[in-house]
């Protein structure tokens, strides 16, 4: 059967329920998705009674709507034990639905979903996007692997590098717009975090330009040598200066090593933005999950809860601890990787000086040469060019390291930030900048 569903219809084929801004809800299901627990909250909106929900598998409040391809990327990551988000349509009990964007967390012996009402321009897109692959899903009969390939081809083209670095813009939209839509100042750690992935994104911009004008110029030692054997047939202060030019040209390609990783298989940049993904999804997260936690500790405590509530405030607690931890680990392994970069770039800009002292050189001995050098201008010509661009370049990429090591210092909460700097005798990795979130 074909279906062609436009994205008005998709979402609003039966009527939504209303949830307020404000409302946070949870539930918490085994390993095999068969739900364990949840706040007051979930079981209003979903309209199922507490004997309905628990030991019911989650999919009770699936929405036949939502693209399977979504929820094979959602399990593939938790099943790994890595947190994920999405946008899910769900449906309640009388077969109504909600939109909602889920934080879904492995814990030991199960999941915690943390879901929030989206508001955000993205979702929007989400909702096009989705009405998309489930025709696609119901058209062409793509398994679910086939659609969550589809899904990210799809994310990649709209800009994202990958589903992780899609779902943490997104959260971090959603949390920005929930800020505002109650009244609130906006987070400055996800400010910095969103700030700084552009920031990144021009280093590697640089980066690039900066591979191809050493690949340019691979060829010139040769070219001066070839021109120093007809101009000194016995050798001379030409051959010399070529053959110093090649040696340390090598030295200072080799250097460019120092801006890959995984032994020069990939950039460190792709690497720095992975974790900056990473990061910025677990910043916008914790502060979901920490006002949940909170809500649950106080609904726990005027009563508003069924007996044993204590157990998913519990968890909820040691979920925001646990983000935490790994937040301010990503973090300090970004600003160590920043760090490293700038000085790359500024040992790299020593021996391009050393370099341009040999180009120098070059220049001195054409002009002792007068018209006999002629055939040597183009080259001493490309030389110039080359070595005003690196130089540009190197200047950028140094400036640019440190405004993002700027930004991550401004992520990190005051008591880890301290620890970053060696005048507070602090280093990256230290235990004191773990945990304290």
């Amino acid at each position: 059967m074909n279906i062609q569903t436009t994205a008005s219809e998709f979402a609003r084929k039966t009527e939504d329920v209303a949830f307020a801004m404000d409302e946070l809800f949870f539930s918490r299901t085994d390993e095999r998705g068969v739900i364990a627990a949840g706040n007051a909250v979930f079981r209003r909106i979903s309209g199922f009674d507490w004997d309905e929900l628990v030991g019911a598998p989650h999919k009770v409040v699936r929405h036949s709507d939502m693209p399977k391809g979504i929820f094979h990327i959602l399990w593939t990551r938790i099943q790994t034990g890595v947190p994920a988000g999405a946008y899910v349509k769900n449906r309640t009990k009388d077969g109504r639905y909600y939109w909602v964007y889920a934080i879904i967390s492995p814990i030991p012996g199960g999941y915690v979903s943390v879901r929030l009402k989206p508001t955000a321009q993205v979702f929007e897109t989400v909702v096009a996007e989705y009405a998309a692959a489930l025709s696609a899903e119901r058209d062409e009969g793509l398994t679910p692997a086939q659609s969550a390939q589809r899904i990210c081809e799809r994310l990649h083209g709209l800009g994202f590098a990958n589903y992780e670095a899609f779902s943490a813009s997104a959260l971090a939209q959603e949390a920005m717009a929930r800020d505002g839509a109650l009244g609130r100042g906006e987070d400055g750690r996800t400010r910095c975090l969103s700030r700084l992935l552009p920031v990144i994104k021009a280093i590697e911009g640089n980066q690039i330009k900066l591979f191809q004008a050493f690949e340019a110029i691979r060829g010139i030692p040769s070219n001066m040598r070839i021109v120093a054997s007809r101009l000194e047939p016995a050798g001379g202060p030409i051959s010399a200066i070529s053959q110093n030019y090649r040696l340390m040209s090598n030295e200072v390609t080799d250097h460019l090593g120092a801006f890959l990783s995984d032994g020069g298989k990939r950039s460190l940049l792709d690497s720095i933005s992975g974790r900056i993904d990473q990061a910025l999804f677990m910043v916008a997260a914790s502060r979901i999950q920490r006002e949940v936690s909170e809500a649950a500790r106080e609904a726990l405590v005027s009563g508003g809860e069924r007996g044993g509530f204590e157990q998913e405030v519990d968890v909820l607690t040691s979920l925001v601890d646990g983000y935490s931890k790994t937040t301010a680990e990503v973090l300090a392994s970004v600003f160590r990787d920043v760090a490293q970069l700038r000085r790359s770039a500024k040992d790299l800009k020593q021996l391009v000086t050393g370099l341009d002292s040999i180009r120098v050189l070059c220049r001195v001995e054409a002009g002792r040469l007068g018209a006999n050098s002629a055939s040597l201008t183009p080259v001493i010509n490309q030389l110039d060019r080359f070595h005003v661009e690196i130089d540009n370049t190197l200047e950028k990429i140094m400036e640019q390291a440190e405004d993002g090591k700027d930004l991550v210092e401004r992520a990190m909460p005051r008591a880890v930030n301290r620890t970053l700097s060696p005048k507070h005798g602090g280093a990256i990795g230290h235990p004191r900048a773990v945990g304290i979130l």
